[in-house]
């Protein structure tokens, strides 16, 4: 009897450890497509800015993120940037944020708009890869706006090979439905353009958790996407 549960035991351990690496592995169809450039670095793993230059080098790139590329250049040389333009970097913490701001530029005195892109990553409990975040988010009049490059993108990165690549974030868990449900929404002041239904997601500085808020009219329904080491689980 006792040799049997002895057995049993091990199975259930050895199941238990099955499962484990099972959660701590990607599966193929995580990686969608690599992107041109290898990161290269300094010192003994690759920083925010790094993850920057790797994304900004693809064949075809939006006017906001051409905006951008222009800007890390300027910021890399220390020269000074338009006061339209503002740029932050973090890199204990692993974040940077970009915001294209009208109501600050000398030439756009009747358009009042902004565009903030922010990254970020996330070291992946595998030990293996890091998962990288691209956010871009448009407002005008101060309201949140469906722009035309508004929108999340992840990605991945493979510690070995220093290739990027971008990630399913349906397989990450990062996705979020644009959808109100009237039973969790709170009503406040309108924070949409246009009635528009409007994802927005707000990166991380500090801590791993993002916090996205659909938005649509007064209406806003919020959701928590709790980073575990390898995907989020939504809280």
């Amino acid at each position: 009897m006792m040799k049997k549960l002895i057995i049993m035991c091990a199975l259930m351990l050895s199941m238990n450890s099955v499962v484990a690496f099972a959660q701590q592995a990607y599966t193929a169809d995580v990686f969608c497509y690599q992107l041109s450039k290898k990161v290269t670095y300094k010192g003994k793993a690759p920083k925010i800015g790094d993850f920057l230059t790797a994304i900004l080098d693809v064949d075809e790139t939006s006017e906001i993120i051409g905006t951008l590329n222009d800007v890390w250049e300027r910021y890399q040389r220390n020269e000074p940037l338009p006061p339209c333009h503002q740029f932050m970097l973090d890199e204990k913490n692993g974040y940077l944020r970009f915001t294209f701001d009208t109501r600050l530029c000398d030439d756009f005195n009747d358009v009042d708009s902004q565009s903030v892109i922010d990254m970020c990553y996330w070291n992946c409990a595998d030990g293996k890869h890091k998962i990288i975040a691209e956010n871009v988010v448009s407002m005008i009049d101060g309201k949140y706006v469906n722009g035309q490059y508004s929108g999340i993108q992840f990605y991945i990165y493979d510690n070995a090979t220093r290739r990027v690549w971008s990630a399913d974030e349906e397989i990450l868990g990062a996705y979020v439905e644009p959808n109100i449900d009237e039973s969790k929404c709170v009503t406040g002041d309108d924070m949409t353009v246009w009635d528009e239904t409007v994802t927005v997601y707000y990166l991380p500085q500090q801590g791993k958790d993002i916090n996205v808020v659909v938005y649509h009219g007064n209406k806003k329904c919020e959701t928590r996407l709790v980073w575990d080491g390898m995907r989020f689980k939504r809280q």
